[in-house]
């Protein structure tokens, strides 16, 4: 280890004035060119939001027919499902603790009684 100073003088870019001003002209130059240029996010949306719109059109056109040709009707299950929304608001109200198994009941799950 020396105690002497590091020349730094060699990265000084005022050593050439020209070249300095030359460096500073072409960043410059690139910014104003970047400018210049469409906006690259929107010009890709644009291109891609008749395709995307067609595409949800036809999609739902064929659900809407494939509704009408059922006649309206979803599918039925024996089962009632009581809302989880409804029944965590109930166990609230009344300060019920439920069961292990009322949770998993009402989240759609089988309660092992089959």
């Amino acid at each position: 280890m020396t105690d002497e100073k590091i020349d730094f003088s060699a990265l000084d870019p005022a050593q050439d004035p020209s070249r300095w001003e030359r460096l500073i002209e072409s960043v410059a130059q690139r910014a104003l060119a970047g400018r210049a240029r469409p906006n690259r996010l929107l010009l890709q949306l644009s291109t891609w939001a008749r395709p995307a719109l067609a595409l949800a059109a036809g999609l739902a056109i064929a659900i809407w027919c494939a509704v009408l040709a059922t006649g309206g009707r979803g599918t039925t299950t024996t089962e009632t499902h009581t809302d989880p929304v409804v029944a965590l608001a109930t166990w609230a109200m009344n300060d019920a603790i439920p069961t292990t198994v009322d949770p998993v009941v009402v989240l759609g799950g089988s309660n092992g009684s089959k």
